[in-house]
């Protein structure tokens, strides 16, 4: 008894008719009623009697059918779940990013990777998190790859690709007092509101080393994020120093000169070292490496 078989005698039992089901199953007529009477020998019982064109379920055809069309739907069952788990794991590319990659760095990414006819059918789920979360899903497997700041990612787990890298700059709402000054030092930031990136956060602890490599304790009022810390600045509420990519600064925000500024924003491409990615994750990895060399020129 063969899962064919099976599959045969459930579609000739809905139909009722060989001629038919030959069609329907791309097989010629008389393999089908062979490959019929071959599961009735096996058997012991027939399985279909004629009336007239028609061809019925004998008594025992009846009882065995409901026992057939189970397995016949587990098959169909299983193969529809092996082409989803294809398409997770082949087809799907799940990826996470943290700020401040430039505004239009991933959309133009994802644009870019679809202009290749081998990649229009592949899935891509992405959204924006901290560092540390992309890395605590990269460890549940929850996500193929991260585009990261400075994490301190163990490099015997992940594999860590240098991307980007844009420079940290004093900024000001544009009528700060400190804008009037044509260079600004840090001592001059002493007692004025300053607004920095959430406590802990990379950016924070890059921030903090370079205020203690001058000895200055400054004012720091307001924490938000990166997305968000424009916003403060424009209003008013204080300077900050803010990882500046290629996009321009938000309206009513103004870059200052500081000599002593010498920090850098890094952004890095990191993958666990023990996942092997699927087909269309490789082929994004290989994708992201020459895209990144194009992105720079």
């Amino acid at each position: 008894m063969t899962l064919s078989q099976l599959n045969y005698f459930v579609t000739v039992a809905k139909n009722g008719h060989l001629t038919q089901t030959a069609k329907e199953l791309l097989i010629a007529q008389p393999s089908l009623s062979q490959a019929i009477h071959k599961l009735e020998d096996e058997l012991g019982f027939a399985l279909f009697e004629k009336r007239g064109r028609t061809l019925i379920l004998t008594k025992e055809g009846k009882d065995f059918y409901p026992y057939a069309l189970k397995v016949v739907r587990s098959v169909q069952n299983a193969e529809h779940s092996a082409h989803n788990i294809y398409r997770r794991h082949m087809e799907n590319i799940r990826f996470a990013y943290t700020r401040p990659l430039p505004e239009a760095y991933v959309p133009k990414l994802i644009q870019s990777f679809f202009e290749n006819h081998q990649n229009q059918n592949v899935n891509i789920e992405t959204y924006s998190v901290s560092t540390a979360d992309i890395l605590e899903a990269l460890k549940k497997d929850k996500i193929d790859f991260g585009f990261c700041s400075e994490s301190g990612a163990d490099p015997e787990a992940f594999k860590i690709i240098p991307l980007l890298e844009y420079p940290i700059q004093l900024a000001a709402g544009e009528k700060d007092p400190l804008c009037r000054l044509r260079q600004v030092h840090p001592k001059d930031l002493l007692g004025r509101p300053g607004i920095s990136y959430t406590e802990g956060s990379s950016m924070d602890r890059k921030i903090s080393g370079f205020f203690e490599k001058y000895e200055i304790q400054p004012d720091i009022r307001y924490r938000t994020s990166s997305e968000e810390i424009q916003k403060f600045i424009a209003s008013g509420l204080g300077w900050a120093l803010i990882a500046q990519s290629d996009a321009p600064c938000a309206e009513g925000v103004q870059i200052l000169e500081m000599p002593e500024m010498d920090l850098k924003r890094n952004t890095f491409f990191v993958m666990k070292k023990d996942r092997e990615p699927g087909k269309a994750a490789r082929r994004f990895l290989n994708f992201v490496l020459e895209y990144n060399g194009r992105y720079q020129t």
